[in-house]
């Protein structure tokens, strides 16, 4: 009985290791992204986003700007999926304590849309492109807004940044990485999925990440309100 028990753990054991991913520009002299990976798994996380590098789907695409996700994934059955999340953080006032709160909105998209997003994927040569520490030229700062690509399969999983494309002056593989990343949100129609999720933002202000913050122009009364709408919220959420 004991070797029997043995054997069955052995196996099991066995295809666990054999489902272990192979893990590309996280941890490598060659381009090493490891800030970037922790920092994004905090945005995954906070997205309710599942991680790529633990998913058993046979393809999974991502791509990310500061505010937007395109996701495109292909479920058991063959079919092509995708959707686009869009988000923003509320601002608390300085003299006020920080809700951490985060809006969300998805949006699904049909299979075409989704077809149409993988099939540039695959043509752009987005995914054999370096991350842009391994591109020779490529230049970092502190503003700006840096891009991120995750793509997986049952084997393995990349992940890759590029800091602001646009400012590389005539850097070939930048104009590569902007015009994938151009294509990519104008296909899934993001800038009018943005103006309308605008629109409906709940807070008074609010950020993307970045250093900026989005201030509503608000009565005293609005003010007010949203203060005590906050007040609120943390009272319910003990953050106060």
């Amino acid at each position: 009985m004991r070797t029997l028990i043995t054997t069955i753990f052995l196996l099991i054991f066995a295809a666990s290791f054999g489902q272990t991913k192979s893990y590309y520009n996280i941890v490598d002299s060659n381009g090493d992204t490891t800030f970037w990976y922790k920092y994004q798994t905090k945005q995954i996380k906070k997205l309710s986003l599942p991680l790529l590098n633990t998913v058993s789907n046979s393809i999974f695409f991502r791509v990310w700007t500061n505010k937007q996700v395109i996701e495109i994934f292909q479920n058991q059955t063959g079919a092509l999926s995708g959707k686009l999340i869009t988000w923003i953080d509320e601002y608390a006032p300085y003299n006020e304590k920080p809700t951490n709160r985060t809006f969300i909105k998805e949006k699904a998209l049909t299979g075409d849309t989704a077809n149409l997003v993988r099939q540039l994927f695959l043509s752009s040569g987005i995914l054999i492109l370096p991350t842009d520490d391994s591109i020779k030229g490529w230049q970092h700062g502190f503003d700006g807004i840096t891009y991120f690509i995750e793509y997986s399969t049952k084997d393995n999983y990349y992940f890759k940044s590029y800091w602001t494309p646009k400012a590389q002056d005539s850097l070939n593989e930048a104009i590569q990485v902007q015009n994938f990343i151009d294509s990519a949100f104008s296909l899934v129609k993001a800038g009018y999925v943005w103006k309308f999720f605008a629109k409906i933002i709940p807070y008074e202000s609010y950020y993307n990440g970045g250093s900026s913050v989005a201030i509503r122009a608000l009565t005293s009364e609005e003010r007010k309100k949203y203060a005590k709408e906050r007040k609120n919220y943390r009272q319910q959420m003990h953050l106060q």
